[in-house]
């Protein structure tokens, strides 16, 4: 049964992309980043102003002009009154400052209340404790994290009872740890490597890497340094295009802002976002819509691109680009006659909403007037 659910646990974290070592050394990363496969490294002393006694970066390349990652080695005391843990953790982050796992040297662990070593559903806990950025133990203090309490003769990262609204954020009686290490992550170090690579990595080829990586927090990162630095624009022009449609509104955002700067032809930046509308997360659609608010003119090739879309049900889509042609849209006589179709919608609200539209239209073709008289007629 014991080798069973080894067999089960080793699998587990192979699908997951956690790997526990045979000889006691936890690794948790991302599995593209294997920290002892790279070959170039490069330490750098850096004054954290913090109590970690060690101040060295260790900085990874995929080749000599690509650095990859960061790692720091903690060797810290987790404290409580006046019992305390040795932590002994090397952390992760990408070039960009993102949490990208953590390893123990081989032979030691981390050790919950009781002195209870950490167990391989910990250690996956832990990675998920620090791969969240937003955690809410952002907003708590060592305080809230050990209220203040009878002494009692045991102690581990933190002793006794912990917070029930603690519960989701922390491993199973390790609260304090769990917070130290989670601050630790997101705190002077990961601002100092981002500060490091902005002043002395940022390079052509880095933002091209980060452009073609798959992942929002990097292609946000690299186009606000493409913004700050003053870069050549053209280059990345096609990959942020490439972002633009990646479906993550953050990532999406970002680049139409880079792309709104980057001199690219308005009708053509126009049609390129027009694709952003169909999008099923709201989010997406809405920085659209926004851009074409901001346009004080949608041109005819533009518009009726957005028209073609108008074939469906969709009354929210309907009453949003016709809310748009509005003031920065003329519809020509085609125009008019193709839409005016829609007033024989099955959706109420869409053929309401188009006969109101046609009914502003300051030059109407006779042909739409004798619709519109039609439809009014049919509705009263």
């Amino acid at each position: 049964m014991v080798k069973v659910t080894s067999i089960l646990i080793i699998w587990l974290f192979l699908m997951t992309g956690n790997i526990s070592f045979d000889d006691g050394k936890h690794l948790f990363v991302n599995p593209s980043f294997q920290p002892d496969k790279f070959i170039i490294k490069k330490k750098v002393l850096i004054n954290f102003n913090d109590s970690i006694p060690d101040d060295t970066l260790t900085i990874y390349f995929s080749n000599p002009d690509l650095p990859s990652a960061f790692s720091r080695d903690i060797h810290t005391a987790v404290c409580l009154d006046t019992l305390c843990r040795v932590v002994d953790i090397t952390l992760y982050w990408e070039i960009t400052g993102k949490y990208l796992g953590f390893s123990l040297p081989s032979g030691t662990q981390l050790t919950k209340k009781e002195h209870t070593p950490f167990s391989e559903k910990d250690y996956a806990r832990l990675n998920e404790i620090l791969s969240d950025s937003s955690s809410q133990l952002r907003t708590f203090s060592p305080a809230d994290i050990h209220p203040v309490k009878k002494s009692v003769n045991h102690t581990d990262g933190i002793t006794g009872a912990t917070l029930p609204d603690l519960a989701s954020w922390i491993v199973p009686e390790a609260a304090y740890s769990s917070y130290t290490l989670w601050h630790l992550t997101y705190g002077a170090t990961r601002d100092t490597i981002l500060a490091y690579t902005t002043n002395h990595l940022v390079s052509d080829q880095l933002i091209i890497s980060l452009l073609n990586d798959d992942d929002p927090y990097n292609q946000v990162q690299a186009l606000q340094w493409i913004e700050n630095r003053k870069l050549n624009n053209t280059q990345f022009t096609e990959l942020a295009l490439k972002v633009l449609h990646s479906q993550n509104y953050k990532s999406s955002g970002q680049s139409l802002q880079f792309l709104k700067k980057s001199g690219m032809d308005l009708e053509r930046l126009q049609k390129e976002v027009i694709p952003l509308l169909d999008s099923e997360d709201f989010r997406i659609k809405y920085v659209a819509i926004e851009y074409f608010r901001e346009c004080q003119l949608i041109p005819e090739t533009v518009a009726r691109e957005m028209m073609s879309r108008l074939t469906s049900d969709n009354y929210y889509l309907v009453n949003v680009i016709l809310t748009l042609f509005e003031k920065r849209f003329q519809p020509d006589l085609v125009d008019q006659r193709n839409l005016s179709k829609l007033l024989g919608s099955k959706n109420i609200n869409i053929a309401n909403r188009v006969y109101h539209y046609l009914l502003d239209l300051p030059d109407q073709s006779p042909d739409v007037i004798k619709q519109l008289n039609r439809y009014r007629r049919k509705a009263l």
